[in-house]
């Protein structure tokens, strides 16, 4: 007999001491029972539900309970009016997690922007964290590549689902992996028809994000910055971290994850080949990582030889 899983989804109003002090709702979802809590962070302008392959992959280890959310602005959370700060996304966090009763040993894997939340987070409450998976992201101040601009600035216009999947799809994998044959047992002929399903999938059930919404998100991204002093906060927090990236990620430059190994003094794994989307590409091997990551626990030391991962 197939157990059953556990799973729920919900609001938890966040921002009663901040904003002006006008609390807003965050959407989430929680899979799972198990002890090991798994944080997953979004990133720019994409819902907590992207992370449906990494959340697959841990809801067959009962070990598990991991949590996806919406970020303010996005999805089936609402979104305040205002610029948003990768800041004061990480402050929505912390009150998720408060709401959710998760005050210690989360681990966390954050993905571009939701690697900049999550930077944010371990500095503002490192004794919260045991591990932090940061991918495909930056410390900031890095100048943004002109395909991540002409992204921004055709996706927030573009009408036609079809044609704005199409872009999702080719800026964030690499074409020659998208035609590659699918994974053994898919119902489908290549990655880019999965990708593609998925993409529909998802788009057919969530709200479509405001444009204000997007500016501002978009905005968080851009002015992200967290300097080397904050940098070495973190490094001296002694959580295990591992920073991972793709050479041929279109949309944040792979050099800001070398600077961020560099500076929080952990291993780098740079994927040959692949994109910005790892969790997607890259699913086994990633969860592996955050596995590995969180069998050694903050008083552990994450041995990982820095190397190349086809």
């Amino acid at each position: 007999m197939t157990a059953t899983i556990h799973h729920e989804k919900g609001y938890i109003e966040v921002g009663h001491t901040r904003d002006k002090k006008v609390p807003f709702k965050l959407y989430y979802e929680k899979t799972g029972n198990g002890p090991k809590k798994l944080l997953l962070i979004m990133g720019l302008n994409s819902p907590g539900s992207a992370w449906d392959t990494v959340v697959s992959h841990f809801a067959k280890n009962p070990e598990y309970t991991t949590v996806f959310f919406d970020n303010r602005g996005v999805g089936f959370s609402d979104a305040p009016k205002g610029l948003y700060s990768t800041s004061q996304m990480a402050q929505d966090t912390l009150e998720l997690l408060d709401g959710l009763g998760w005050t210690s040993d989360v681990h966390v894997a954050g993905v571009s922007m939701g690697g900049m939340i999550s930077l944010e987070l371990i500095f503002a409450d490192p004794k919260r964290f045991s591990s932090l998976l940061l991918t495909s992201t930056n410390a900031g101040r890095s100048p943004p590549q002109l395909v991540t601009i002409s992204f921004l600035s055709r996706v927030i216009l573009m009408k036609d689902p079809e044609l704005r999947m199409k872009l999702v799809a080719e800026t964030l994998y690499p074409k020659t992996w998208l035609e590659a044959a699918s994974p053994k047992g898919s119902p489908f002929k290549t990655n880019r028809e999965v990708i593609m399903d998925s993409l529909a999938r998802r788009f057919a059930k969530t709200p479509v994000q405001p444009i204000h919404s997007n500016i501002a998100q978009s905005w968080a991204a851009l002015f992200h910055h967290v300097n080397s002093a904050r940098l070495a906060q973190i490094r001296a927090s002694g959580i295990p971290i591992l920073v991972v990236t793709g050479t041929e990620d279109n949309f944040v430059r792979p050099t800001g994850s070398y600077h961020l190994a560099k500076e929080l003094g952990c291993p780098l794994v740079v994927f040959e080949g692949s994109g910005h989307a790892l969790p997607g590409e890259q699913t086994e091997t990633y969860c592996r990582f955050i596995e590995e990551l969180n069998a050694k626990g903050k008083d552990g030391v994450f041995e990982l030889v820095s190397k190349s991962e086809t």
